[in-house]
């Protein structure tokens, strides 16, 4: 095809260079559109940064979000679990349908998830699954069998520098990660635990707000004691809540915590009788099923030997109460609704506050992933 522009004029070709140049000038002097990783529409530009750096960032974006009744709080994190979720509820449903030979990965989640979205049958057992537990609870001799009982509780559930979970309701928590001082093989780190409310300032905390959940939290415990078929259940209640409120005043605060230098803390067997004495330690690691572990790293030592102090200190009667309370607490979200019902009226509620309970089959890929999460990766991956 033949080119026009070889059929232009000099005059006219010299004006058509001249209007070019002035589009192009134009273009050079329009606003550019903003490039980068923040999103401006999020932003309150009538808050100066200064006065309110979080509002200047998101205040728009809070006017405009509206929470969800089942939730406590949104973020981008929020919105990532929750398509997770829902393509874990798939693969589960999926596993529940189709089952799989005995003791594999389908087939355990795929019992667990019916069992769970089965009410009817929770229901009817009632408390009957951990009248065992109670029972074993209820019969504690003396302060060696209660050291015993203290160490079978002992779980892997908190993580001191991968999550910053240093919370674990059990006595002490556990955790396995490369050592301080040897990074090529895997210790084990004990920490600081027994409270089920968050943290320590909530309990030691004088302020208005944290006063009035410690009361609701008694009222609490002592409707879940009685949900329970215990007796006598406000009285119970008082000492449960003055036993941890004294295990609190033990803890370390979380500033403290989260330095590391004053973690280090390798305790071989021995050291725990001498610098924590107290607790039956010997019995307490064979409960655990630790007797063979030759040392500790001691994340919070004098909360250690605080707590270990106070099951000495403290009446037996009184810990076998917080034991069968931390029980019932701990598989509140599985057992009949009144249980669950009044275990989200608080943690949810008045902790959290969620007005509303999540679905059930969001629930029930929560305990599914809680007790079977390995072998739900397996298959998500």
């Amino acid at each position: 095809m033949r080119s026009a522009q070889k059929f232009l004029s000099p005059a006219l070709k010299l004006v058509g260079i001249i209007v070019l140049g002035l589009l192009a000038a134009d273009a050079q002097d329009a606003p550019k559109p903003e490039i980068h990783g923040i999103d401006v529409a999020n932003m309150d530009r009538s808050v100066k940064p200064g006065d309110n750096f979080h509002l200047y960032c998101n205040g728009d974006w809070i006017k405009r979000t509206e929470i969800p009744p089942d939730r406590s709080r949104l973020s981008v994190f929020a919105t990532l679990a929750d398509v997770s979720d829902t393509r874990t509820a798939a693969l589960v449903e999926e596993a529940a349908k189709n089952g799989g030979p005995a003791g594999s990965s389908a087939r355990k989640i795929a019992v667990l998830y019916s069992s769970y979205m089965d009410e009817g049958v929770i229901e009817a057992k009632g408390l009957a699954p951990l009248h065992p537990h109670l029972k074993a609870i209820a019969a504690i001799r003396n302060k060696k069998e209660l050291a015993a009982v203290l160490g079978e509780t002992l779980r892997a559930d908190v993580d001191a520098l991968n999550n910053t979970n240093f919370h674990t309701p059990h006595l002490f928590g556990l955790w396995v990660a490369p050592g301080f001082n040897d990074s090529d093989h895997y210790a084990a780190y004990l920490l600081q635990g027994g409270l089920q409310l968050p943290d320590r300032e909530y309990y030691l905390s004088n302020s208005e707000q944290m006063r009035d959940i410690r009361t609701k939290y008694q009222a609490h415990v002592s409707a879940m004691l009685k949900l329970a078929g215990f007796t006598d259940t406000d009285a119970r209640a008082e000492r449960i809540v003055a036993l941890e409120h004294a295990i609190a005043e033990k803890h370390l605060t979380l500033a403290e915590n989260d330095d590391i230098h004053q973690a280090n803390n390798t305790w071989k067997r021995a050291d725990f009788v001498a610098k924590a004495p107290g607790l039956d330690w010997a019995e307490y690691f064979r409960g655990a099923g630790l007797s063979k572990q030759a040392s500790f790293i001691v994340w919070q030592p004098t909360a250690f030997a605080g707590e270990s102090a106070l099951v000495a200190s403290t009446p037996l009667d009184t810990w076998k109460d917080w034991l069968a309370y931390h029980m019932i607490e701990e598989y509140g979200d599985v057992l009949p609704k009144a249980l669950a019902d009044e275990r989200f009226a608080f943690f949810g509620n008045v902790l959290q506050g969620s007005p509303e309970q999540r679905p059930r089959w969001q629930r029930g890929v929560v305990i599914v992933n809680r007790y079977l999460g390995d072998d739900v990766g397996k298959i998500y991956a």
